[in-house]
């Protein structure tokens, strides 16, 4: 196995670690690093491999991409994109300072868009201090050495980063009383709520499942009802009885104390509803399976 490549450079107003990228991963750092740039300093133009980040910190500067020319100052960020030629400049009257940090990976693209940020919309305000930004990425340079511990330290901070600027992102939309994008695919929400009426179904409440979840109740109800035909209320109470009909096929239990295990407190409130999914009351339910075993 080949040793792991990296530089380390450090100046008065420069401080940047790079690393050589790692194919078919989820998420890896490529460079990280902050500036202050000097009056004509200028990037490009050229076309990277990876995605970088910027977090101005202070003064300004001009973002070209895509055909499209975006003017930046403190407290905004832009992202710059793997095969989009790319060219970026400081105000010669005000430079900026910013921090940066470079990745990329199979989900990189996902992270991003959750972030806001797209190559049609590849700026965007930070919604919080920069120099919450630059924290992290001065932590990621404080561990340069090359060490297995740095390493994983360094990853995890770069999900910090990217956790940061999607739960801004959020708090943003929040405060504008937009809806939030949902994450997961429908039916990752569904077979999450399958999971949890399998394993709470006697205390499970419908508005229980969308909190652990972290969706509405009402747009749990909407998926719900699209992919099972049934909304989850239904196929709750249903479920609840048919572990209620396992109990009285398999067990010795009482009729009160198998309501009580499925999740009703009175036990003719438990044979109610027996009967009117069933046909029979618990009781002649558990009969007719004894007399049939006689058979």
């Amino acid at each position: 196995m080949d040793e792991p490549i990296q530089c380390y450079r450090v100046s008065s107003t420069f401080r940047m670690l790079g690393s050589l990228p790692i194919e078919d991963v989820e998420l890896y750092l490529t460079v990280c690093g902050n500036e202050r740039c000097a009056v004509d300093k200028f990037y490009g133009p050229t076309v990277r491999r990876d995605y970088h980040v910027h977090f101005v910190l202070s003064g300004r500067g001009t973002l070209e991409m895509a055909g499209k020319t975006y003017t930046l100052q403190r407290g905004q960020i832009f992202v710059t994109f793997p095969g989009v030629n790319v060219y970026y400049y400081s105000a010669p009257e005000d430079p900026w300072h910013y921090a940066w940090v470079s990745f990329n990976g199979t989900k990189a693209a996902l992270y991003l868009e959750k972030a806001g940020l797209t190559l049609d919309c590849p700026v965007r305000d930070a919604y919080l201090e920069p120099e919450k930004y630059l924290a992290i990425t001065e932590e990621i340079l404080n561990h340069h050495e090359i060490t297995v511990v740095n390493e994983l330290t360094r990853t995890a901070l770069l999900y910090q980063i990217l956790a940061l600027l999607v739960s801004s992102q959020n708090q943003n939309l929040e405060r504008q009383n937009k809806p939030l994008p949902h994450d997961y695919s429908p039916d990752v929400y569904v077979d999450n709520a399958l999971r949890y009426i399998h394993n709470h179904y006697a205390d499970a409440k419908v508005s229980d499942i969308a909190s652990y979840i972290g969706i509405t109740r009402s747009y749990l109800t909407h998926i719900f009802k699209q992919k099972m035909d049934i909304s989850p209320q239904e196929y709750l109470l249903s479920y609840r009885l048919e572990q209620g009909s396992r109990l009285l096929r398999t067990s010795g239990m009482s009729i009160q104390e198998v309501a009580e295990k499925i999740g009703y407190e009175n036990p003719l409130t438990f044979s109610k509803m027996f009967k009117n999914a069933y046909g029979v009351s618990p009781k002649n339910y558990r009969l007719k399976i004894m007399e049939k075993k006689q058979e």
